[in-house]
């Protein structure tokens, strides 16, 4: 996994005075890391426009174009007057080097290149951009689209201008910041990668304790032993609600996912021992000998033993428990709650926190961050476009799902997975960390993007 910061002034801080590493090297170094993006999309020769502004961001860009020129038809747009010494620095070795540097009001021709790549604003842009900074209608005729560090429109809580330039790769220097994770930056990032600034990332960062998940991270509930019986797996139970397909998707998801016994049991519903999925255990009361349950999926409303049950097991709880005072008293108790946004308003709400959705949406990672630091048993795993699990003030972020995955009936197989892990003696974080990987990762191996039904994500999940 990655580490993730707000802000990496601290960062660059310490290279300069502990490392002595000058901002001219620093700088030097993430215009080596946009020329390597360069080469890697572009063949010798195409057109490449650069973008600068006035800060250290254009500074990049002019240092870049003064690497690329004689390679690659190379032209600069002034889209603000070079202010900071470094940007002026750098726009004069640019011009040494025979860089064509022109000023927006100079353009006599379109955008159209083989790269463009955006230094404008970077990550000091607050408000709204300039109407003349219209990106989407600047970067139409651009057949690859490359960020400095943070697209510009994008300001450092994630919140995004309707005209932000809008990447096909964008390249944080020195480290990630967390303003790219956000689910409204998700359209405008593209892939995300670290522009190393001449020393290797564990050098360079300071402890945070926020991270962005890797594939690599994702560890499967393999089984090494061969000598080995399904009680050695867990036993995993699932509350059935009046929907009771949400919660028979949660059972079939655990039991793909490596429980030894996967049970049902219906609350609201019509399932029967004669009538549910042959693989799976019906049981017409609360088990006394168990591994983890979950609850909430298709739920309206709270079984009057819920309490009881909370004494017995770790759990997850999802969906339709968040509408009800009694989740309140799980709080306290080792809990994975799996809400999506609306849902966990809900939940705020219940334990007097009144927010809109739109403070909740600007603000996800702190609040997700406050909530675990006051209930530090819980394990909150916040749905969205990208996936925050926070646990103890500590938030794991997972940006890989697709939008595959919007679409009734996924967030319960993700519940199945959690739960199945839970049974299988994965602690309540790791559990939904896995869990979401694998959720996420499954998704990615469908052909299209549309068709993707929760069968489909659990025999996909069969694959990994």
């Amino acid at each position: 996994m990655l580490s993730v910061y707000e802000k990496v002034d601290a960062l660059d801080k310490r290279a300069i005075e502990e490392l002595f590493l000058s901002e001219d090297i620093l700088m030097e170094n993430a215009a080596m890391a946009l020329e390597r993006a360069v080469l890697q999309n572009a063949s010798l020769g195409a057109k490449v426009i650069i973008l600068c502004g006035s800060g250290d961001n254009g500074g990049d860009g002019y240092a870049l174009a003064r690497r690329l020129v004689g390679r690659f038809k190379t032209l600069v747009f002034e889209m603000k007057l070079a202010k900071s010494p470094m940007c002026q620095l750098q726009q004069e070795r640019a011009k040494k080097a025979g860089v064509v540097i022109k000023t927006w009001e100079e353009k006599n021709e379109d955008l159209e290149c083989d790269v463009l790549i955006d230094c404008v604003v970077g990550s000091n842009f607050k408000g709204e951009l300039e109407p003349f900074l219209n990106f989407e209608s600047l970067s139409q005729k651009a057949r690859f689209k490359i960020a400095c560090d943070i697209p510009s429109g994008i300001d450092s809580k994630g919140r995004v201008d309707k005209r932000a330039f809008k990447a096909d790769l964008t390249i944080s220097m020195g480290a990630i910041k967390s303003c790219l994770l956000s689910d409204r930056a998700k359209d405008y990032i593209g892939e995300l990668k670290v522009g190393h600034l001449g020393v290797f990332n564990p050098i360079y960062e300071i402890p945070t304790d926020t991270f962005l998940l890797e594939k690599s991270d994702l560890k499967l509930p393999l089984r090494d032993k061969k000598n080995a019986h399904k009680g050695d797996y867990g036993h995993a139970h699932v509350l059935l609600g009046k929907h009771s397909g949400a919660g028979l998707l949660s059972a079939l998801s655990a039991l793909s996912f490596g429980s030894g016994v996967v049970s049902v049991q219906a609350l609201e519903c019509e399932i029967t021992s004669n009538n549910k999925p042959l693989e799976l255990v019906f049981c017409e009361n609360f088990p006394n000998f168990l591994s983890a349950f979950a609850l909430g999926m298709g739920l309206e409303n709270i079984p009057k033993d819920f309490n009881k049950w909370l004494e017995l097991a770790p759990c997850v709880l999802d969906a339709g428990v968040f509408y009800h005072k009694e989740v309140l008293q799980a709080l306290e108790k080792e809990v994975i709650l799996t809400p999506h946004p609306k849902e966990f308003l809900s939940l705020l709400k219940l334990v007097g926190i009144n927010i809109s959705m739109l403070e909740l949406l600007d603000n996800k990672l702190e609040i997700a961050r406050d909530f675990s630091q006051k209930y530090p048993k819980v394990v909150l795993l916040l749905k969205g476009a990208n996936t925050l699990i926070a646990h103890q003030g500590r938030t794991f972020i997972n940006n890989l799902g697709s939008v595959a995955l919007a679409k009734a009936g996924s967030g319960d197989v993700l519940a199945g997975l959690i739960v199945s892990l839970l049974a299988q003696n994965y602690t309540p974080l790791d559990a939904a960390i896995n869990a979401s990987l694998a959720h996420a990762l499954a998704s990615l191996e469908f052909k299209n993007n549309y068709a993707l039904t929760p069968l489909d994500l659990i025999e996909k999940i069969k694959r990994l």
